[in-house]
């Protein structure tokens, strides 16, 4: 019987998976540890109900981040199925709570490959994925924070003209010259372009990202004993938009811990003051870790259990 020359690179992928989550489990348990005082300060008192909710707000955005990042690998020309993308982004995102920005697109990169999408490609629509998120991020604090008071439209101003810069660069042939310019910066070949069709369909999901993320927030904040009044939800979704893109910049911490705690309390310290949005921007960091762990085991529980999405031959 002849061996299977890929048997070995198949066990050392799963070694390397093992390890990956093993590294994943020790870096979030060091931050829960960690934080474990101001956590628990952070929930008590709040409604559980609508600390629930907030949490299930949470697997909504991460869904639909999924959904975009598949839509953007689609106009790039790979449909991956459903569970096999839900499977690849899900695992690939526990690499966000590692120090080092690169190793959900590495894992990503990987994954992707026993469903016949090309390294290159892979990387193209990861980092695709994360320029509209971004963006899309940025265009949702400017106007959320800005109709959301007059104080927050003269403190956050300046997120108008760089929202419509951003704006600017989600239209197709600017996108695909900013991801080849990428791609030559590292020195790689060209990417394929992004297709108009999908690119749209990406951002609708990354819009549906924000509006669920904002409104989880929003939700604490009702827990916390606020008001429940459209300019607070305005408020709520334009702060985290703005904190998730500040701790996405700073590259150095993992998921963006720490930076996306102090975006929220600058932008919620006027309202519920610095130490109880410092307490809520905690709580939110506990949900969102908690969302992606529960996603994950969800996303490979259901690929093994779709027999017609078994990967075939990895991609070159």
């Amino acid at each position: 019987m002849t061996p299977d020359p890929a048997a070995p690179r198949r066990r050392l992928a799963r070694v390397a998976r093992l390890v990956a989550l093993a590294a994943v489990v020790v870096f979030a348990s060091l931050f829960v540890v960690r934080e474990r005082e101001p956590i628990a300060a952070g929930f008590a008192g709040l409604r559980w109900e609508l600390v629930a909710a907030a949490g299930a707000l949470v697997v909504v955005g991460l869904a639909a981040s999924a959904a975009s990042w598949r839509a953007v690998l689609a106009g790039l020309g790979s449909r991956v199925p459903a569970r096999a993308a839900a499977r690849i982004f899900f695992l690939a995102q526990l690499g966000k709570y590692v120090p080092g920005s690169v190793w959900p697109v590495v894992a990503q990169t990987e994954m992707s490959r026993e469903y016949h999408v090309p390294r290159a490609r892979s990387a193209s629509a990861a980092l695709a994925h994360l320029l509209v998120g971004t963006v899309c991020g940025v265009v949702a604090a400017a106007v959320a924070l800005a109709t959301s008071s007059a104080d927050a439209l003269a403190t956050y101003w300046w997120t108008i003209p760089v929202g419509v810069v951003g704006a600017a660069m989600l239209v197709p042939a600017v996108l695909n010259r900013v991801l080849g310019l990428a791609f030559r910066v590292l020195r790689r070949p060209a990417p394929e372009p992004v297709g108009g069709r999908d690119l749209l369909v990406a951002c609708a999901w990354a819009l549906v990202v924000w509006v669920a993320f904002g409104t989880h927030l929003w939700l604490l904040l009702l827990a916390h004993g606020l008001t429940p009044t459209p300019s607070l939800w305005l408020l709520a979704t334009g702060a985290y938009a703005l904190a998730w893109v500040v701790g996405f910049v700073v590259v150095v911490l993992p998921a963006g811990a720490g930076a996306r705690e102090a975006a929220l309390v600058l932008a919620l310290g006027a309202t519920v003051g610095a130490g109880d949005a410092l307490a809520l921007a905690l709580v939110s960091r506990v949900l969102m870790l908690g969302g992606d762990v529960v996603l994950a085991g969800v996303a490979v529980a259901a690929a093994r259990r779709g027999r017609q999405e078994h990967p075939l031959a990895p991609a070159p």
